[in-house]
């Protein structure tokens, strides 16, 4: 019936395994997912991370250029085992933003169900805010352009992490070192890296050739270690002096002078 093709064409539009582009399917397999989560796109996710590691989606030209403002909340996707999701509240005082992961709000507001799915907490990753507001706004326009220019996209975003990633929340959810974004339209192909810092360049920033890589490096560094682990920073020393001089004003101890003593 017509309502059975609309839904089989929704899930199609967002099965990575229905895809024709065979090398995407390597992110998706049983070896590198816990879970796969299929909808109006696929996420392949991480138990040990607590977060999707790659997120692929379907986009048509036709439809990005119509938007809903409005946005929905953030909700904690029950299709995750219960003791490895995460929630809006891990992010809260982290310092890092809710960053949608590989399904973009701007790039699926064309209707609500689309929209909303974007805001699966499976969905959304630690981000800088640089690397969130700047740097992921700068691939998810040329995402748009890239559609429209061509008409259908399938694109897979990817995560890496360094070998002791920070965590954050109650949830414990690792935040990954950088990620990756691959294009694929008729006859086009490119690639982008993104390291999740907030470095970044306020005169290159924007361009989404400043990111841009060989694909073939994406598809070699995936499922390793990338970044080097997070050193001892003064910031670090700053907040722990912060917290060891909140505490000696409750409790009247010697150990808390001499911690204070070795803090570098």
């Amino acid at each position: 019936c017509f309502i059975s093709v609309i839904l089989s064409t929704v899930v199609w539009a967002g099965d990575v395994h229905k895809s024709k582009i065979h090398d995407y399917h390597q992110f998706f397999d049983k070896d590198s997912c816990d879970q796969v989560l299929t909808d109006t796109f696929t996420i392949c996710y991480s138990h040990k991370r607590k977060s999707a590691k790659a997120v692929y989606v379907k986009i048509y030209g036709d439809k990005v250029v119509k938007d809903i403002d409005k946005r929905p909340g953030f909700w904690t996707d029950k299709r995750v085992v219960k003791k490895y999701q995460t929630k809006r509240g891990d992010y809260t005082n982290s310092g890092y933003d809710r960053g949608h992961f590989g399904a973009s709000d701007a790039s699926h507001d064309h209707d609500l169900k689309n929209q909303k799915a974007t805001y699966s907490m499976a969905n959304i990753v630690p981000q800088t805010p640089r690397a969130n507001r700047y740097k992921f706004v700068a691939l998810e326009r040329h995402e748009r352009e890239m559609a429209v220019k061509h008409g259908v996209l399938e694109n897979v975003t990817l995560a890496y992490w360094n070998p002791k990633p920070k965590t954050i929340g109650k949830s414990k959810l690792q935040v990954p070192s950088a990620f990756a974004k691959i294009y694929t339209g008729d006859g086009y192909r490119e690639c982008f890296f993104v390291w999740n810092t907030d470095v970044y360049d306020m005169k290159t920033g924007a361009d989404p050739n400043t990111y841009k890589v060989p694909c073939e490096k994406v598809f070699e560094i995936w499922e390793t270690e990338v970044g080097e682990a997070d050193a001892w920073s003064p910031d670090d020393s700053k907040a722990l002096k912060a917290l060891l001089k909140k505490l000696g004003d409750t409790v009247d101890s010697p150990d808390i002078k001499k911690v204070m003593k070795i803090i570098p």
